[in-house]
Formats: structure tokens, C-alpha cells, sequence
């Protein structure tokens, strides 16, 4: 894989976070194919295992949809999230937030992030 900043994550993981980014950034559209998992995982250099797993995630997040016999295309965007999705992301959030802050990172220094985050969306 290229140099990407989920280098502390599995590698599924990091594929998955890679394509959410693509999406958000506008990369990859809605309708678009993406390859079969023998081709990506020969691209990624990654076992196929690897890829199957993180194409699975991915539909289970609503990123994907699979067509039988047909492949992985991405799906519509959500419009907006429901109560569901934000109550399990707030604790993830939260640890986050705590991680930065044990680091000596400043809750301004992580609004300007978020805030460059959503000039790029």
C-alpha cells in the first residue's frame, strides 16, 4: 500500500478507511465499480482474504452495495445520520478526543483540523 497515515491500523482496516476517503472526496462516485477483490489485491499487494474482508466492512457501513455475479459498486451517500450511527460513533469520538488531549493536543488545534476536514468534503 502507499504511504498513508492508517499505517497503525490492520490492513483491512486501512483499506476500508481509504475508500470511505475517496468517497468523501469525491474520487470515487456513486455507481462506480470498484475492482474484484483478486484485482485489488493484487493492486494493494494484499492477500485477497484482506480485501474480502474490508469489502464486506464496507458493505455493512452502506459505502458498497454487491451485485451477484456482477461486482462492488458504491453506493448512494447517506444524507444524513441517523441516531443509531451517532450514539456508537460519539464514544469512539470521545477516546479520541482524550487521546489527543493526553498528547498535549489543544481542543482549538482539533477544531482547525475538523474545520480543514470540512473545507475538503
Amino acid at each position: 500500500m502507499a504511504t498513508d497515515p492508517y499505517a497503525h491500523l490492520a490492513y483491512y482496516e486501512r483499506l476500508v478507511l481509504q475508500i470511505k476517503a475517496q468517497v468523501v472526496q469525491g474520487v470515487l462516485l456513486p455507481g462506480d465499480k470498484l475492482p474484484s477483490v483478486r484485482e485489488m489485491a493484487k493492486q494493494e499487494q494484499l492477500n485477497p482474504n484482506t480485501i474480502a474482508k474490508a469489502y464486506k466492512q464496507l458493505e455493512a457501513d452502506g459505502v458498497i452495495y454487491v451485485e451477484p455475479g456482477r461486482g462492488s459498486f458504491i453506493a448512494e451517500p447517506l444524507r444524513q445520520a441517523n441516531t443509531k450511527d451517532i450514539a456508537a460513533f460519539r464514544p469512539k469520538f470521545d477516546a479520541l478526543v482524550v487521546e489527543a488531549q493526553s498528547l498535549g493536543i489543544s481542543i482549538p488545534i482539533l477544531q482547525a483540523w475538523l474545520n480543514e476536514k470540512e473545507g475538503q468534503a
